[in-house]
């Protein structure tokens, strides 16, 4: 099966906003940090076309995409450095141990925290996904 990054990214915007609505602070961070990961993979797809599966390399650790696939998009393509969301996610809740923190206490994050982190999350939606609509180079049927 064909990963949709971009329509997963929507997807878990849209349910960590519902979780937000119905005081679920847990899951609606944990969601949010989806859609960052999602965001990300989708331009690693976006600038290696020719490898199908550079984005899957990165499995979920955020750290890990921070690390290796910032450094070499960051390489072969100066002007993503801005658009990378792990560096906006640095010292935020979304930088925190995502996917680990899918197992953590009932209670854990707050409200604040889990605004903030859905904030960040449709925040970089918007200008990593939707930009990439906006621009022509993807299909919004792709969203």
């Amino acid at each position: 099966m064909t990963e949709l990054f971009a329509s997963a990214a929507g997807r878990h915007l849209q349910d960590a906003k519902i979780l937000l609505s119905k005081n679920r602070w847990d899951n609606a961070i944990y969601l949010a940090g989806y859609v960052v990961e999602c965001a990300f993979k989708f331009l690693v797809e976006q600038y290696f076309k020719n490898d199908q599966k550079a984005a899957k390399k990165f499995g979920h650790d955020l750290k890990e995409l921070e690390g290796k696939a910032r450094e070499r998009l960051g390489i072969l393509y100066p002007i993503l450095e801005q658009q990378l969301p792990v560096s906006r996610i640095q010292g935020t809740v979304l930088g925190q141990n995502h996917p680990e923190r899918r197992y953590y206490q009932s209670g854990y994050w707050t409200e604040d925290q889990a605004n903030s982190a859905v904030e960040c999350a449709e925040e970089i939606y918007r200008d990593i996904i939707l930009r990439l609509v906006l621009n022509g180079y993807i299909s919004s049927k792709d969203i």
